[in-house]
């Protein structure tokens, strides 16, 4: 954690209210986003025990199975739960508009992309469990499903993947955006229940921020937001009207199945209405919130990726494996360090708050041009002059910036790129030779504003696109060591077999 970050939640925990950490929201907010509450059945792993789903807080849909040991019944509950995720998912894919690729000619894309929200990471964990236990399900043969449970177990791996990747927007934890912008005086783990960390940004009318956090605590007043619901609960509860569904399915009473089916839907209703609630609340504070000017080239690339896996769907799309092979791994690790650099560049560029919090650090730093050689010109291994002016800029901040990184600037146009040249200390402050290499148009002389001036005050962070692009092997160029048969013939993939519980 840096300074900033901690002065920010000292002061929350001080003044005992939550306190903005950046200034814009750097995540989109779908003007319809489908939300899911999901719940699951303590002690049985991916038993799901009911969903609240929705893209309309005065209408959501309740999903609940009556006994989560029971295989039919969750197969019952998914294909009911991918109705609903189909429909939404669908419903982004009526249009397209054309758009020009580097280097690829025209091509078109789908004009919107889904948006999931869940209330935690536990949410997003539930989803991709969900999806990796119904992908492989076949739709014939001993113990059929229907066809939309494989076709959601797919959607809902491609999604709970893309989460995975910094700065995407499709499948999102709700407390998760709610932590990036607001800092509150409890851990980060606390930070997760969204009861709580909803009592620090905006507790209810009359409510003090104390009394709001402890009935967050109290799961008698504010049930859990799930995934797991409260073993009190369970134990006190649930069990029991599970049995009382048992005993009456046992006997074959219509009338009495009928019954312990609906005082079960009433008892979960009663637990997972509460979060339903919480979730429109955050998505209304969220949506007050500024969307950062970066957000929308992001959004371009979820388009892209909804596509492009739109596309493969409707060319015969085989399941997701369960384990990528070496290379498709260190493929995926690469990709994702190098969104992760994006972002972080992204929200420090947009953002004071966030730049300021990289200052702190000596990860960017922001000074006065206290010289300036503008027109400095270089002839390169071509023969050819460019301009390359150098000024050096003062700073107070801590930098660890070595020379020969390449720079961004939020303070000049977008297309601005200088290199650290120099970096010395002079007494309290540290005076650093930049050297402008990009952005002053093609002439000799550089564009009227695109070199500081002698006196402006500018603020630089690295340009995470100076990382070369890794260069990875061939797949038989693998060392057996590394290698494996499902590498080579993916057919083989043992997932298939993979059942999800068989007991009654």
């Amino acid at each position: 954690m840096s300074k900033v970050s901690a002065m920010a939640h000292l002061e929350a925990m001080e003044q005992m209210r939550a306190v903005p950490l950046t200034v814009f929201r750097h995540r989109r907010l779908s003007i319809k986003p489908l939300v899911i509450v999901p719940l699951t059945m303590a002690g049985e792993a991916g038993a799901p025990l009911a969903a609240m789903a929705g893209t309309a807080r005065t209408a959501p849909k309740l999903l609940v199975v009556d006994q989560p040991r029971n295989r039919d019944q969750r197969f019952a509950f998914a294909a009911d739960l991918g109705r609903i995720v189909m429909d939404y998912i669908n419903s982004h894919r009526l249009h397209r508009r054309d758009v020009t690729s580097r280097g690829d000619g025209p091509t078109s894309r789908y004009s919107d992309a889904p948006q999931i929200l869940v209330p935690n990471p536990g949410g997003i964990k539930v989803l991709a469990d969900l999806g990796r236990m119904c992908r492989f399900r076949k739709t014939d043969g001993d113990y059929p499903v229907q066809p939309v449970v494989p076709l959601l177990g797919m959607w809902l791996t491609f999604l709970a993947e893309s989460a995975e990747q910094a700065g995407t927007s499709m499948l999102l934890p709700v407390t998760g955006m709610l932590g990036e912008h607001w800092a509150t005086g409890q851990s980060v783990m606390e930070d997760q229940n969204l009861a709580s960390i909803m009592g620090w940004i905006a507790p209810a009318d009359g409510v003090s921020v104390e009394q709001a956090i402890a009935d967050a605590e109290n799961p008698a007043v504010c049930p859990p937001a799930g995934p797991a619901t409260s073993p009190e609960f369970d134990k006190t509860y649930l069990a029991p009207a599970v049995k009382r569904f048992d005993d009456a399915r046992a006997l074959g009473d219509p009338t009495a199945i009928t019954a312990a089916e609906t005082d079960l839907r009433e008892l979960i209703g009663e637990q997972i209405k509460p979060t339903w609630r919480l979730m429109w609340s955050a998505i209304s504070l969220l949506r007050a919130v500024p969307e950062a000017p970066r957000t929308a080239a992001r959004f371009e690339r979820d388009l892209a990726s909804f596509t492009a896996y739109s596309d493969y769907q409707d060319e015969g799309a085989l399941p997701q494996r369960k384990r990528d092979a070496a290379i498709g791994a260190a493929r995926r690790l690469s990709r994702l360090e190098r969104a992760q650099a994006d972002f972080e560049a992204d929200m420090a560029f947009d953002d004071s708050l966030v730049l300021a919090d990289l200052r702190s650090v000596g990860e960017a730093f922001a000074g006065t041009v206290t010289a300036a050689e503008t027109d400095r010109v270089v002839t390169t291994a071509k023969n050819r002059r460019v301009p390359r002016p150098r000024i050096t800029v003062t700073t107070d901040d801590p930098v660890r910036l070595a020379p020969g990184v390449i720079l961004i600037s939020p303070s000049m146009p977008n297309n601005h790129k200088a290199l650290i040249i120099s970096s010395a200390p002079d007494e309290e402050s540290t005076q650093i030779t930049v050297e402008i290499t990009g952005g002053m148009g093609r002439g000799v002389v550089p564009q009227k504003g695109t070199v500081p001036s002698l006196g402006q005050r500018i603020a630089y962070l690295p340009d995470p696109g100076w990382r070369p692009t890794p260069v990875f092997p061939e797949p038989d160029s693998i060392p057996w060591t590394h290698s494996s048969l499902a590498d080579e013939d993916p057919d083989t993939d043992t997932d298939a077999a993979e059942g999800w519980g068989d007991a009654d």
